[in-house]
């Protein structure tokens, strides 16, 4: 199963970062209309509050530079191509 956090923020901002981030730490990757952040440091997570937590560091260290970037609904899709979402006011 894989996690991605939706990113929300400018059209533009967001894709600067995607050219500036494709590593497998912190890549900004783009899903028709919707903006998501993956990271292997996603992988070894059991839980979407942990992702979350995750999620936070990397835009806080490795995204940083980007103004007005914030944090959507954590998604853990499930390899029957399912998904669960989980908002940020989900426990």
């Amino acid at each position: 199963m894989d996690w991605k956090v939706r990113l929300e923020g400018e059209d533009s901002t967001l894709s600067q970062l995607q050219s500036a981030h494709s590593s497998p730490a912190a890549k900004v990757s783009r899903d028709g209309v919707d903006w998501f952040l993956e990271s292997s440091d996603f992988e070894p997570l059991t839980d979407h509050v942990a992702v979350r937590e995750k999620a936070t560091s990397i835009v806080q260290s490795v995204l940083g530079a980007a103004q007005n970037v914030g944090l959507g609904p954590v998604i853990r899709m499930h390899y029957d191509g399912s998904k669960s979402v989980f908002r940020a006011d989900s426990q």
